[in-house]
């Protein structure tokens, strides 16, 4: 599928749909990445109206993160919700949730929402380009982290069926790959040279990389999990906070025509939790659109776009796997 600009406008003057309704998450736990702001704060905001177990945000600033799980309780009543905190631009940050995940008794949503668009080419503590890190290999870790636990949830509670949401967008339709990194046998590692990095793009090539991610994770794994990628819409919130000059100029005249309110795109955060349980299987590995399963762009679906995909899938695996030896035992025991 292609997004002309003229579909792009037509779908945000639409506006969102409802959120979703008649879902009881009664004594589920929700994790939600990015949770003290923007879309992750609001979409917390509605889970916890809908009376689960327990909401957990996950946030790299103490201060910022307490005053989210403040207000959360404050406008919504619901009390139980919890505060990690982890840095999905340092590995070591993101490893030390895991005894987190495991002293839960049960996992039942994973919403992967943090994220940054970034004008700046930075390269993180452990070696890679920062919105290349937070955006996709932070995320990754993390899922790989926690499915043992949304594995054994969807075992003791066969009545539910776990999710894992990858927040991408609708620009990964726009995102251009250089032959460079299409063809290399590690093309993240290629994507994190300055040579292959456009401020412009990086931010288009990431989202699509999360749709890679949430197809090829899907495809390895059983139907006890549903993974799937999903597109908010364009939000007025905090994401694009550090552009500046002509490309800030933009965005805000871009938002005030188009522009979704945060609570309006966390919508699509719940829906992708919660929406569509009666037809679970159309939601594998897909990505989700305005409350609807659509196609993914034309060159995900490309001989290219499955070639980085699959190379992509091998390297992350690869890198991962160096980073926390837990997950090498995750993919040789529960996936495929």
């Amino acid at each position: 599928m292609l997004l002309t600009n003229e579909q792009f406008e037509k779908e945000q003057l639409a506006g969102a749909p409802p959120p979703v309704e008649g879902v009881s998450l009664a004594d589920q736990v929700i994790v939600i990445t990015g949770g003290n702001t923007g879309l992750g704060l609001e979409a917390a905001k509605h889970y916890a109206i809908r009376g689960p177990q327990k909401v957990i945000i996950v946030c790299r600033n103490e201060k910022k993160g307490q005053d989210a799980v403040e207000r959360i309780k404050a406008e919504t009543g619901f009390q139980n919700v919890d505060l990690w905190i982890a840095d999905f631009a340092d590995f070591e940050s993101v490893k030390a949730l895991k005894p987190k995940i495991d002293a839960l008794d049960r996992l039942d949503i994973l919403i992967e929402n943090a994220g940054i668009a970034s004008q700046e080419y930075e390269i993180t503590k452990d070696g890679w380009e920062a919105s290349l890190q937070v955006n996709v290999l932070g995320p990754a870790l993390h899922v790989f982290l926690s499915l043992p636990k949304l594995l054994s949830t969807g075992q003791k509670h066969p009545e539910t069926t776990p999710r894992v949401v990858m927040v991408s967008s609708d620009v990964h339709y726009w995102a251009k790959f250089p032959a460079e990194v299409i063809n290399a046998p590690k093309p993240l590692e290629a994507m994190s040279q300055r040579e292959n990095w456009v401020s412009s793009n990086r931010y288009l090539e990431s989202k699509a990389l999360d749709v890679m991610f949430a197809r090829t994770l899907q495809s390895h794994l059983s139907n006890s999990i549903t993974i799937c990628a999903l597109n908010p819409g364009f939000c007025t919130t905090e994401l694009n906070r550090t552009i500046t000059g002509p490309a800030a100029e933009h965005v805000v005249a871009l938002r005030k025509k188009l522009g979704l309110t945060a609570e309006e795109g966390s919508r699509q955060l719940l829906f992708a939790g919660i929406g569509q349980r009666e037809s679970e299987s159309k939601l594998r590995g897909a990505y989700v659109s305005f409350s609807r399963v659509s196609e993914c762009s034309d060159f995900i679906l490309s001989e290219d776009g499955r070639k980085l995909e699959g190379s992509m899938w091998r390297e992350l695996v690869d890198v991962l796997g160096g980073v926390d030896e837990t997950v090498k035992g995750v993919v040789e025991e529960y996936l495929s």
